[in-house]
């Protein structure tokens, strides 16, 4: 049997999203490209975690009640989230690894910056701090649940007899 996606397994995604955040370095100094492979690989798994239980619930789409239904779609669109910091945090690998500074800084292709690694650090931290910034807020989107459907309301009844108006006869 397939277990269900509820508010709960949302909000244990929310805090895996931001203790991994909480890691992120801010400072250049603090970049090193072994942990942000790590870091990338670490989110990789999370956003493969969640795909794969949203395609076990989908995969059986008789079972899924519209609670759940409305889950799914926040955790779809959490997978988005994840997947926009993922691209981001492979921009900070490019900018962090020597091997790829010419690609991050065409620019400054003529210039000493361009061998700088300390300019490389910094493009690093701030692609870092705008991850953070997206898997933040793609963690309190999790957390922050839909206000209930309120049941439908009866539509107003015109009365039975409704007055007329004049109608004007022409001459």
């Amino acid at each position: 049997m397939v277990s269900s996606v509820s508010q709960s397994t949302l909000d244990h995604l929310a805090r895996r999203l931001d203790e991994l955040a909480a890691e992120f370095p801010t400072q250049p100094e603090a970049v090193d490209p072994v942990t942000l492979a790590d870091d990338i690989a670490t989110l990789s798994h999370h956003l493969q975690h969640a795909v794969e239980r949203a395609w076990e619930r989908f995969a059986v789409p008789d079972t899924v009640h519209a609670p759940e239904r409305v889950v799914l779609v926040r955790l779809a669109r959490a997978t988005a989230g994840m997947a926009h910091a993922l691209d981001t945090l492979a921009e900070a690998l490019t900018y962090a690894t020597t091997g790829f500074q010419r690609e991050a800084v065409p620019d400054l292709s003529h210039t000493h910056l361009r061998n700088d690694p300390q300019v490389l650090r910094m493009l690093a931290a701030e692609k870092y701090v705008a991850a953070r910034a997206r898997l933040r807020n793609t963690a309190a989107d999790l957390r922050t649940a839909p206000p209930p459907a309120s049941p439908p309301t009866p539509r107003a009844t015109l009365p039975t007899a409704v007055a007329q108006t004049p109608q004007r006869t022409r001459p």
